[in-house]
């Protein structure tokens, strides 16, 4: 483009020049102060067709000559669907031709979500197919589809040329506290507290509640409070420490979950609901084995997070036993996740064992 707007002001120049030069020839002669001087320019049809030759042997194409393909140097579509589809609406897609000659045979292709949804070859001036879909909801349904419109041509020399637009469409859906309402039930009969596997890692790792059932239990079931933005569960029956955030909505939000060790048969750990008081780095040193960090819960008693037992000089794992019953009482945690908490989680925090 900027070679362009050179040549057109070379094109104006010249032609400047060469108007001041007639002008100059017209005042001699008006006035003869130099009869010797003669000067003949070219006509002026001349010149506008030495004008017109250099510009068409020098101009670049402009871009939108694609749009002549389709009758008119502005010719256009528009995609028409909603910004929000309501629950349990059909959706319904179609495309409006802008300032498009009549008779020209194109392609029309619709997307969805970069999938094809319909392709059909169309007369511009006559009805052009819509598309429809109707969305099954639950509370897994997508959260909007991606819609795009295609109109193809090809032109006289081989070339295909393309009109297209887009739209995000949003899918209503009910709110999450409505889905996890409808599964209160069911899962107030699933939960347990009680241990079912078979004292090995390998059967807590293939092991444990959906996470949806989860949230539905600390929400729903049981309608846990917590002084922080956290929420802490010890799950005995599948042993885990699953960890909850307060989203933007209120409701207690799933964020990680990790593989303990609560107290053994003779040593369970308490049930009940309670509260992070206190941590210490230092941990606890029982001379043959250490423990650390230290998250406590139960104020006033000796219940805490805590790593497996670690060699006191070399800090390696002495006792790799986790994922099922073993602990004094305490809740066994691997070292990256008990630091986990320890960095993350805050005194005041509510610890439910269950």
């Amino acid at each position: 483009m900027r070679r362009l707007s050179s040549i057109r002001y070379i094109i104006f120049a010249l032609a400047v020049v060469l108007v001041l030069l007639s002008s100059f020839s017209w005042f001699t002669g008006m006035y003869g102060r130099n009869p010797s001087i003669s000067i003949n320019l070219p006509s002026q049809s001349i010149v506008t067709s030495i004008i017109i030759t250099y510009t068409n042997d020098n101009e670049e194409p402009a871009e939108e000559i694609i749009h002549y393909t389709f009758g008119q140097e502005d010719a256009d579509i528009k995609l028409i669907a909603p910004d929000l589809l309501s629950i349990g609406k059909t959706l319904f897609g179609a495309v409006a031709p802008i300032n498009m000659a009549h008779g020209l045979e194109c392609l029309l292709i619709w997307y969805m979500d970069d999938e094809v949804i319909l392709e059909e070859t169309i007369i511009t001036g006559d009805d052009l197919p819509r598309i429809s879909r109707d969305f099954e909801v639950s509370r897994d349904m997508i959260t909007s589809v991606h819609l795009r419109a295609v109109l193809q041509h090809i032109a006289e020399d081989g070339d295909i040329h393309e009109l297209t637009d887009e739209k995000t469409v949003i899918l209503e859906n009910n709110s999450k506290t409505y889905w996890m309402e409808l599964e209160a039930e069911r899962v107030a009969e699933l939960v347990t507290s009680s241990y079912k596997g078979n004292r090995t890692l390998e059967w807590a790792l293939e092991n444990d509640y959906d996470d949806f059932d989860k949230e539905v239990f600390v929400n729903i079931v049981k309608g846990y409070e917590s002084e922080t933005e956290f929420l802490l569960w010890v799950n005995r029956t599948y042993q885990r420490t699953n960890v909850f955030k307060r989203a933007d909505d209120g409701t207690w939000e799933l964020i990680e979950t990790f593989i303990i060790a609560t107290g053994g048969p003779s040593t369970a750990t308490r049930r009940g609901v309670s509260k992070i008081p206190s941590r210490t780095t230092a941990g606890w040193n029982f001379g043959d084995f250490k423990v650390e960090p230290v998250v406590r819960f139960y104020p006033g008693t000796r219940y805490a997070f805590h790593s497996r037992p670690l060699f006191p000089r070399s800090g390696e794992v002495k006792d790799e036993r986790i994922g099922f019953p073993v602990s004094a009482g305490c809740v066994r945690m691997y070292c990256d996740d008990i630091w986990y908490i320890y960095h993350n989680i805050p005194d005041g925090t509510t610890v439910v064992i269950h």
